[in-house]
């Protein structure tokens, strides 16, 4: 198994043969598959750390496809690939059974490339922090000061939302969830309030008066590397989720967004900021 190789499983030819140039002008090795059942056969036999793998298909769907892949490898990363008309709810379904992602068609070759980094750096970062938990393990009985398991990340959030009533639907999303939650009613109050408080999680309009969530998300990261942030809006272009994933926001969501799906996308940021945490802190003890 290489580190750069993806399998790609779709049902439509030129969909595949486009996603195909797009990773091998990124440098990845390419394997493909014309349907579900075909997948799960070159997944076993090549072991890719990546699928790329189209929601709705005949005979082995997306979904199904994941859990077979991920029965065999539970560190294999997914993204499903579905179309504004596919059930929405079987597309946050499979984010809920192990996708890293869902991406709607048609594909953005930019944003595809992104998630997919950052889909691969997740199953690195876990990895990881697997072997570094058992080597830990094996060696409490040996050394009594060896670290023990990281903490869990904080549950806070600050939501910088203009629009009061969004403001407060995301607001009772998160404290149900068990958040502690921070409002701010634009880019510039959020980023006060970020200095004054450094919540782990943001969740920040995009387009907003007065400093905008680009802006903030600007700031923030020049201020705090490890910031999850995740940028939502209703009207920005595919050219300006693009611009947020680039700047080091964890996710761009679409409004109206499924509030299942915000959830799970924080839990996400969380652990991506934790991950991110430890190996640091693990380098810089050598």
């Amino acid at each position: 198994m290489a580190e750069r190789d993806v399998l790609i499983v779709d049902d439509d030819r030129q969909v595949r043969e486009v996603l195909h140039q797009a990773f091998v002008a990124a440098g990845y090795n390419c394997l493909l598959a014309n349907d579900g059942r075909e997948g799960v056969e070159v997944f076993k036999a090549g072991r890719p750390p990546l699928v790329v793998t189209d929601l709705k298909m005949p005979g082995i769907t997306g979904i199904e496809l994941l859990q077979q892949a991920r029965a065999v490898d539970g560190d294999v990363a997914v993204i499903v690939l579905t179309d504004p008309a596919a059930d929405w709810k079987n597309a946050i379904e499979s984010v809920r059974l192990g996708a890293h992602a869902f991406l709607m068609k048609p594909i953005n070759v930019d944003e595809l490339l992104i998630t997919v980094e950052r889909a691969l750096e997740r199953r690195q970062l876990l990895i990881e922090r697997r072997e570094r938990q058992q080597a830990y393990e094996q060696l409490k009985d040996i050394d009594r000061t060896t670290p023990g398991r990281a903490n869990m990340p904080q549950r806070d959030v600050l939501i910088v939302e203009n629009h009061p009533e969004v403001r407060d639907v995301f607001h009772q999303i998160f404290l149900a969830a068990g958040y502690k939650c921070l409002a701010a009613n634009d880019g510039r109050q959020g980023l006060e309030v970020f200095r004054g408080s450094r919540p782990s999680l943001i969740v920040t309009n995009l387009i907003m008066p007065v400093m905008s969530g680009l802006e903030l998300l600007k700031q923030v990261r020049q201020e705090d590397r490890d910031a999850a942030i995740i940028a939502v809006s209703v009207v920005a272009s595919a050219k300006a989720a693009i611009a947020c994933l680039k700047l080091g926001a964890y996710a761009f969501l679409r409004k109206p967004m499924d509030m299942d799906l915000l959830l799970i996308t924080a839990e996400r940021a969380l652990e991506r900021r934790q991950l991110l945490i430890e190996r640091r802190q693990r380098h810089e003890r050598g």
